[in-house]
């Protein structure tokens, strides 16, 4: 699926690159080190985001209504159930997680910082439509996960409890 000349998987990598510039400016140290496997972990992801879509469009792609907000329900549930378990499992982190702890720090909770997080790539999605004059990509699941991502976030953190992330990543 293309919205511009780049994949889904290409778009998400440069979406890393941009919230890596936006953490420094948000005061978020990281080493060298940790950047090099971040960026290495987001070139994986994305090109495995690529793959799974097209292997998505092939297999499955519910045609009722009621399927697709029973499959995104089911979805957003194990989206926030794993990355409770990867943030609090988890020794390096994709580039825009860094980001995302930031804002749910600084919000103290990720049921805003996860708004504020997500309305960055909902903005350039707004700002993609109104140039192509088309709406593509953005509809009740887009919102549904900018509003809701973070409050199943926050109330999978209270039930699932695993070792706390090491402090040490930062410098």
């Amino acid at each position: 699926m293309y919205v511009l000349p780049f994949s889904v998987g290409v778009c998400i990598i440069i979406l890393h690159l941009f919230s890596f510039l936006l953490s420094y400016f948000m005061k978020v140290k990281i080493t060298m080190e940790v950047i090099v496997k971040s960026m290495a972990l987001a070139v994986m992801f994305g090109a495995f985001i690529d793959l799974f879509l097209y292997i998505h469009q092939l297999l499955y792609v519910p045609e009722h209504t009621a399927a697709r907000y029973i499959y995104l329900f089911i979805g957003l549930n194990l989206i926030a159930i794993a990355i409770c378990i990867y943030f609090q499992a988890s020794s390096i982190y994709l580039p825009t997680d860094f980001l995302l702890k930031a804002f749910g720090k600084l919000m103290k909770n990720y049921t805003l910082g996860t708004i504020v997080w997500t309305a960055i790539p909902l903005s350039i999605g707004v700002i993609i439509i109104i140039y192509r004059q088309q709406i593509n990509g953005i509809g009740l699941g887009t919102l549904l996960f900018m509003f809701g991502i973070g409050f199943l976030i926050d109330q999978y953190n209270r039930w699932i409890v695993i070792q706390k992330t090491p402090d040490n990543l930062y410098v």
